[in-house]
């Protein structure tokens, strides 16, 4: 529904809108993308980066992570692996293998755009 959404505002409302309210109208239609693209992801892409920030860290997973729809378990969980993995680079620990931190978080990176700007690159 938020595809239909979306593609109704962008090809079909916004021509007939005034050319000054186009920018928020555009603003609602990528919204609507976006949370559609998130809902059909689920929690594969927390899932994903709780296990590369944990390898980032040097910690390994607690347990097997299971794909599911939706998890707010495994956002947080994912959340606070990043916060862990931020404090190690912060205090230095992680200096002996920055490129290779770099081409993890450039993983995370390219992972977070598939969902927010599909086809953009870094």
């Amino acid at each position: 529904m938020l595809d239909a959404v979306a593609g109704y505002l962008f090809a079909e409302l916004r021509p007939t809108v005034v050319r000054e309210q186009r920018f928020p109208l555009l603003v609602a239609a990528n919204l609507c993308a976006v949370v559609a693209r998130e809902l059909r992801a689920g929690s594969d892409p927390d899932l994903a980066d709780l296990a590369l920030f944990r390898e980032a860290a040097g910690t390994p997973p607690a347990e097997p992570l299971v794909p599911v729809v939706a998890s707010p378990e495994a956002e947080a969980d994912a959340r606070r692996a990043a916060a862990e993995l931020a404090k190690l680079i912060r205090e230095g620990r992680l200096d002996g293998r920055l490129a290779e931190t770099v081409s993890m978080l450039r993983e995370h990176v390219r992972r977070k755009l598939e969902v927010a700007r599909p086809g953009y690159d870094v």
